[in-house]
């Protein structure tokens, strides 16, 4: 069996990041228009012919560009996967330990198996 490439942070250098897919292979994901390529093009010059052919405005751009494309593409992700959740749920998926759980409001039943966990973890 032939070797894989690994997916390196600097691929986002040329527009490109990763996506597990099926089996947990790493795929290369453009940040520019979500095209998902094969395994065989995690290599810096396919890479870098994708950006130069489908995105060539944007083949001089730096870092913080891809970074803020990158960033902007997970956002979208994350509409389409959560998009009923809206004020404090969605504040809660965006921030999970920024809420302090008030004890009180959980159901009684609940509430014995939580404070069993956390007295069995030694919270």
């Amino acid at each position: 069996m032939a070797k894989r490439r690994k997916y390196s942070e600097d691929y986002l250098n040329i527009g490109f990041t990763t996506v597990l897919a099926n089996n947990a292979v790493e795929k290369p994901e453009c940040v520019l228009c979500d095209v998902v390529l094969s395994v065989e093009s995690i290599k810096p010059s396919k890479l870098k012919r994708h950006l130069e052919t489908k995105h060539l405005e944007h083949a001089e751009k730096d870092l913080e560009f891809f970074k803020r494309h990158e960033l902007q593409s997970l956002e979208k992700k994350f509409q389409r996967y959560f998009p009923e959740l809206t004020g404090e749920e969605e504040a809660l998926v965006r921030h999970p330990f920024s809420a302090t759980l008030d004890v009180s409001s959980i159901p009684d039943e609940v509430q014995d198996e939580f404070l069993d966990l956390l007295n069995d973890f030694g919270a």
